[in-house]
């Protein structure tokens, strides 16, 4: 009997996916910045920063977008 579980996999890992491939570019490039020396520095430059580009650029489109949840009106009651 099937429950769907594979439809829960899939779900699961759309949702996950870029959020623990950015956390591990994350990890990857402070150990880098630590154990490679002046190589490491730039590699840790791009994915350290590889986080703080995509929030910046969620944040551009969510404002630029003429609908969507971010540019609604708050009502004041």
């Amino acid at each position: 009997m099937m429950h769907g579980s594979s439809d829960r996999s899939r779900l699961w890992i759309g949702i996950f996916a870029a959020p623990v491939l950015l956390a591990a570019a994350t990890i990857t490039g402070l150990l880098a910045a630590l154990l490679r020396g002046s190589v490491g520095q730039y590699v840790a430059w791009v994915t350290v920063g590889a986080p703080v580009l995509v929030v910046a650029g969620v944040w551009v489109r969510c404002r630029t977008r003429k609908t969507g949840q971010f540019s609604r009106p708050i009502r004041s009651k």
